[in-house]
């Protein structure tokens, strides 16, 4: 039984290196860019990092479900618990939205960088606008990733936490 988990576990790790390559593969192959930018609209290849994070955060979020379902599934099979299951949608959801702001923060910066390299203005609205988009996807991130360990605090349950050393300083 432990062999077929441990199999399985090597199918999927040689199942996504095998689509890594195939991404890197595809994204240094021009036929495919000139397909891409005949066929989709408005896709380019210059926020590449925002649509792979996109992909990352999409791809984790339907693995994490299918994980939820298979666990409660697997526990009990007459009863479901919803609440269960809406605390981990909710979790993963928040999760997929950092995954969302870091791809946004990284494509921000690789814009500023390109902006800076090809010596645009430093002091200028463009490098104010790219500078603000950095912060604001930061900011945005951190807020998202202290929703997760509010929503996390929920669904385990407040513990309020006791001063160091086993004593409360009001039993006297």
């Amino acid at each position: 039984m432990a062999e077929e988990t441990t199999g399985q576990r090597h199918k999927f790790w040689i199942g996504l290196i095998a689509l890594i390559i195939l991404l890197i593969f595809l994204y240094f192959y021009k036929p495919f860019e000139i397909y891409l930018l005949a066929h989709i609209p408005q896709i380019h290849f210059s926020n590449v990092i925002f649509w792979f994070a996109s992909l990352v955060g999409i791809v984790g979020y339907v693995i994490a479900h299918w994980q939820s379902f298979r666990s409660q599934f697997g526990r009990d099979s007459s009863g479901l618990n919803v609440e269960v299951l809406v605390f981990d949608s909710l979790q993963v959801s928040i999760l997929v939205a950092v995954i969302f702001c870091a791809g946004g923060t990284l494509q921000s910066v690789a814009m500023l960088g390109e902006h800076l390299v090809n010596r645009g203005a430093i002091v200028g609205s463009g490098f104010g606008e790219k500078l603000l988009a950095i912060i604001l996807m930061v900011i945005m991130a951190i807020l998202f990733y202290l929703l997760h360990h509010m929503v996390r605090a929920f669904r385990d349950g407040w513990t309020t936490r006791r001063p160091p050393g086993g004593r409360s300083s009001l039993v006297d």
